[in-house]
């Protein structure tokens, strides 16, 4: 009679099948279907990154180039300011401030504090000078900014400080204060 293993391998063998040869093929197709699965994973989340990242980049490009174009509409608004000085005409000016701006300053520790019709009355008394204005901080948050200029009208400098508004499509200047710089 023959050991009982000896028949299952005789069994098995007779049948064309080798238990042993069968394990041995699971192991290794196992093994070849984890590491596609770690390569497809892979590559997938690669690719996702990959994605992420273009979206992310294209969103700045997009918010570079949307603060570029605001930074130009709120100059616009410095620009008729300095204008107006270079001309001697504070009509220049207005189309740059709201109606109800004020324009403010320290006078001997005093607060001073006009409509900012007083600028353009200023302008239009003075004449026609060099002027001229280096752009220290621009911060825009929604449809508000802050501006600081350092400028120079004929001899006199100036720390200007600026607050916007966009009003339509349009920013307007609702606060002027300012420093003589000595």
């Amino acid at each position: 009679m023959k050991n009982i293993s000896e028949r299952k391998n005789a069994d098995t063998s007779s049948a064309g099948f080798n238990t042993d040869d069968f394990r041995e093929s699971y192991r290794e197709i196992s093994k070849k279907i984890f590491s596609l699965t770690i390569i497809s994973v892979l590559t997938i989340g690669s690719l996702l990154v990959s994605c992420q990242d273009k979206n992310n980049q294209n969103n700045k490009t997009e918010v570079m180039q949307n603060n570029q174009e605001q930074k130009e509409e709120i100059l616009k608004a410095i620009d008729l300011y300095v204008e107006a000085g270079k001309k001697g005409d504070g009509n220049i000016a207005k189309p740059a401030f709201a109606s109800t701006a004020t324009m403010s300053w320290s006078e001997n520790g005093a607060l001073k504090s006009v409509p900012i019709q007083v600028l353009f009355d200023g302008f239009s008394a003075a004449q026609p000078m060099e002027a001229n204005y280096k752009l220290t901080t621009l911060d825009v948050e929604g449809d508000v900014a802050i501006v600081r200029i350092e400028s120079q009208f004929g001899p006199n400098k100036y720390a200007d400080m600026f607050t916007l508004v966009k009003d339509g499509s349009d920013w307007k200047i609702i606060s002027k204060i300012y420093q003589i710089k000595k």
